[in-house]
């Protein structure tokens, strides 16, 4: 019935006879959104596009009034028109250069389009923004962005809410549109483009609403090299009918996944090309657009806890704009909508979230999709289609999905989102100008006044380094021109007691991050704490729970809620705070560099990219090479003198070895004529071989000849399993939970080069899952062995701590049993010692650099439950291995840009590679 219904409608809406059939049936149109929706009768219609579009969809509920037909024009091209292929069309992926072709073209024949660069990608990469309004409106754009900073700076106008509504009436809302920041999910830049045309040319009631109400801004690829490649990749595909093909390998130049979560460091180019063209244009909602659950979720909702920095007023918008959606979607029938879901909005490090820390609207789809333009029949999970109160239309069970199916969910989506917003423009407006003011008058409200950087930090260039990211989210910075004295809160220790208040001056030459300016909360976001309590109904955080940057930067950074600093004498940083270059920026001193390589696995190259991101920024020179070239390579040793092995993800140390599976055809990586964007960073004949025997007996010799290997989180685990860091093992663990969190921990060996210029005795690390080490003087480890701890007395005379004295002889005291700090290797005895081949030489032995902190300091930020079980456990330890050494860092000491404060560890490291035995 639904369908029969749903096609009636669809033919009314096409011969523009709604009204008439209205007038005609006593219980009149099927609902007033059929009116909101209706198409204009007078337009005609590309028979030759629509046909497509309804060929191409693979059932008649995946599509909507909104998208079963495409409007005709004499002038304007269509998608097909410029590139030969519908939008969603089968087997096909345009090339960014192909997309970017057709928004020129569509600017050129319509007015009401225009088209702006706004940067390049890492590989020079153009990426651009298409506005689409109506004529008169982008005659005015200047005007009207000049209108909007003014409300997005209330101190402007004077806070006045008289001139602010006088603004608003007099200006149009922005709403941004991006698509397609992960690679693999690749239907968001047809969609946009078959979306632009509709904006453009549909005479719709609806839509020259949205025209005439609305700027909306389009990104079609965010992640332009990626696409690129991923395009690549899909061609090989297509030439390849029934072969397995790689995964694509490389998206960004550094990063993939991962480039989503850049929004606070903001270390990509992609992240301010983005950050720059949403704050510039003073826009009023970001929505990102991306594939992965079916069929269309809008996270919009999403799931608590959510970011708690963000306003109130915030949360109330998701809720419109969200549940607005699902409604208008599930009364077109279309089934799988919902926006309620697993996702928690506590990170800020979502693209999206740049408006939700910059006072706007955060919005992001996940629509189904099949990395590519495949159809495919796709069989969900019970998890997927099972009804629940927030999905009362669950996914089918099993479909036939298309990219049209994809492009339909999207493009619905996004022109009732368009509609709402235009009908409600003012009140976003009036929202966007209330949050902007509220964030300026946060140190009167929540506090806190300001954030103070001392002027007598010896960590510098880390501190500009800190400086230099807030500037880059368009926070004002301003520097102290005399002392100033505040008066800071009382404070609690850990037994509870609450101190007095307390003063601190501050040189002059400090930088002070006010909170009274528009974009407070996302400084207040990056440099306060992050507490996420165990017992959250939220069991499973999405990502990580803490980022302190001022910690994980290891510089000081003061929370100030005496409002006195406001008064104080500053001047505004009208220029970028300078950075160093090279090794400086991390406040160390600049040494000889070894020979260093970068290797990396084919089972995934991400976490591996921060490590070659911050060897780029801080021009280290390295050579780039896998797993399988050091199969290949003999005597590493005379090539190299430092390997870095950065984290890979959760791989098993056999994998690394193993590789892929073999069964099957070969899976290249490299440049050829049909994948001309890939292999540039590095290439392969067949992604499948590991290491191998061969590699891990090569990587092995380097070591034992000298060399240094540089290990993280599961790399780490790696070497131990194969036996280069004798003596060093993962703790086990059975109630631990550390998701994404900042811990404590305690330098043990200050004399290791490893821990030059650190002035302090403690560092904070970042810990994605709560790993830590326990060492040990023996190859087989301690277990066994008897401890003062573990000792429990045998039955006999006195009481539980007496000594049992055995009758009819002296009493003869027993030596003392061996105890040892849990970050400490059990002492051995000369008993121990004797005819041991499993007791490791007293020069050969782990040293711990680092050990985490005890229990109840060992939180600093995030989630941690059952810390005790990694409580003074080793952090960092030095191995010895032959003549060389593996450094085993438990936590990913170089993390997404935001660990500065851990970086000196390894390159300390590098820079003593052929020292670090002289301190055991």
């Amino acid at each position: 019935m639904r369908v029969s219904i749903r096609l009636s409608l669809t033919v009314m809406l096409t011969l523009g006879t709604l009204t008439a059939w209205a007038a005609a049936d006593p219980q009149g149109p099927l609902s007033s959104e059929s009116a909101t929706y209706a198409r204009d009768p007078a337009q005609t219609v590309d028979q030759v596009y629509t046909d497509q579009i309804l060929k191409f969809t693979t059932d008649p509920t995946f599509n909507s009034p909104l998208t079963d037909y495409l409007p005709a024009s004499a002038s304007v091209p269509t998608p097909e028109k410029v590139l030969g292929h519908i939008s969603g069309a089968p087997n096909y992926l345009p090339y960014s250069a192909d997309v970017y072709r057709y928004f020129r073209a569509l600017a050129a024949a319509s007015p009401r389009v225009k088209v702006f660069t706004i940067g390049k990608t890492e590989e020079g990469r153009e990426m651009i923004v298409v506005a689409i309004a109506d004529e008169n409106l982008l005659a005015d754009l200047d005007a009207n962005k000049a209108r909007l900073a003014k409300l997005g700076d209330p101190r402007s106008i004077n806070m006045d809410d008289a001139t602010a509504d006088q603004l608003i009436a007099q200006s149009t809302p922005t709403y941004y549109i991006t698509g397609t920041i992960h690679s693999t999910e690749t239907g968001a830049p047809t969609a946009l483009m078959e979306l632009a045309y509709r904006l453009a040319v549909d005479d719709a009631p609806y839509i020259k609403h949205i025209r005439s109400h609305v700027i909306t801004l389009i990104t079609p690829v965010v992640e332009v090299d990626g696409r690129d490649r991923m395009v690549d990749l899909y061609n090989w595909h297509l030439a390849h009918p029934g072969q397995n093909y790689s995964p694509l390998m490389y998206w960004g130049h550094y990063v993939a996944h991962d480039n989503n979560r850049d929004a606070m460091a903001m270390t990509l180019n992609l992240t301010r090309n983005v950050a720059d063209t949403y704050i510039g244009w003073h826009a009023q909602v970001l929505h990102d657009l991306h594939e992965s659950v079916p069929f269309l979720y809008d996270n919009t909702v999403g799931d608590g806890p959510y970011n708690a920095w963000i306003d109130p007023i915030l949360t109330g918008e998701w809720q419109q704009l969200g549940w607005d959606n699902v409604q208008q979607m599930t009364k077109f029938g279309m089934p799988g909508v919902f926006t309620h879901g697993d996702f928690d909005t506590w990170s800020p490090g979502y693209l999206m979230f740049i408006a939700a820390m910059h006072n706007g609207v955060s919005r992001l789809y996940e629509t189904f999709g099949n990395d590519g333009a495949d159809t495919v029949k796709r069989t969900l999970s019970p998890s997927e289609y099972e009804r629940t109160w927030f999905k009362p239309n669950p996914p089918l069970p099993e479909v036939v999905w298309s990219q049209r199916d994809n492009n339909n969910y999207e493009q619905t989506g996004l022109l009732t989102a368009l509609n709402y917003f235009s009908d409600n423009g003012q009140l976003f407006l009036k929202n966007f100008y209330l949050k902007s003011k509220r964030s300026i008058e946060k140190p009167q409200e929540s506090g806190p006044a300001a954030y103070v950087f001392p002027a007598d930090d010896k960590r510098t260039s880390s501190q500009a380094q800190l400086l230099r990211i807030l500037q880059l989210q368009h926070a004002e910075i301003s520097r102290t021109t005399a002392p100033v004295t505040v008066t800071l809160p009382k404070t609690k220790d850990d037994d509870g007691k609450v101190s007095k208040p307390t003063s601190r001056t501050f040189a002059a030459g400090s930088y002070v991050v006010r909170m009274d300016q528009p974009y407070s909360r996302i400084a207040d976001a990056l440099l306060d704490r992050q507490y996420w309590s165990p017992k959250d109904p939220q069991q499973h955080p999405y990502d990580d729970t803490a980022w302190s940057m001022s910690d994980l930067f290891d510089v000081q950074v003061v929370r100030v809620t005496d409002n006195s600093i406001l008064k104080a004498p500053m001047d505004l940083v009208s220029q970028p705070v300078s950075v160093p270059q090279g090794l400086a920026a991390l406040d160390m001193p600049t040494g000889k560099l070894p020979r260093i390589a970068l290797m990396h696995t084919w089972l995934d190259t991400q976490t591996e990219g921060w490590w070659r991101m911050a060897l780029d920024k801080l021009h280290v020179p390295y050579s780039y090479i896998s797993t399988q070239d050091v199969a290949r390579i003999g005597n590493l040793r005379s090539k190299y003198d430092v390997i870095l092995f950065g984290p890979i993800g959760g791989v098993g140390s056999q994998q690394i070895v193993d590789g892929l599976p073999m069964w099957g055809n070969p899976m290249p990586w490299k440049t050829t004529k049909l994948t001309p964007n890939i292999g540039h960073i590095d290439s392969t004949d067949d992604i499948r071989p590991g290491l191998g025997s061969n590699g891990l007996a090569n990587l092995k010799q380097f070591v034992r000849e000298g060399g240094l290997l540089i290990t993280a989180e599961d790399t780490a685990k790696f070497a131990i399993d194969t036996g280069m860091a004798p003596g060093v093992f993962v703790t086990p663990t059975h109630n631990l939970k550390v998701v994404g969190s900042v811990l404590q921990a305690n330098f043990v060996n200050r004399k290791s080069p490893i821990a030059e210029g650190y002035a302090k005795d403690d560092l904070a690390l970042y810990s994605s899952l709560g790993q830590s080490f326990t060492v040990s003087n023996q190859i087989t480890g301690d277990q066994g062995l008897p401890t003062a701890k573990d000792f429990q007395r045998p039955t006999g005379r006195g009481g539980p701590h007496d000594m049992d004295v055995p009758e009819g002889r002296p009493f003869a005291e027993p030596p003392a049993l061996p105890s040892a700090k849990p970050w400490q290797a059990l002492p051995l005895n000369a008993e121990q010692m004797r005819n041991n081949p499993w007791a490791i030489p007293a020069d050969q032995q782990p040293q711990v650099i680092l050990r985490y902190a005890d229990a109840e300091h060992l939180l600093v930020a995030g989630l941690l439950d059952g810390g005790d079980e990694m409580a003074e456990r080793a952090a960092v330890v030095d191995a010895h291995y032959g003549k060389g050494n593996v450094l085993l860092f438990s936590g990913n000491p170089i993390w997404r840009g935001e660990t500065i404060g851990s970086y000196p560890l390894v390159f300390n490291a590098i820079l003593h590679f052929d020292q670090l035995n002289a301190q055991k």
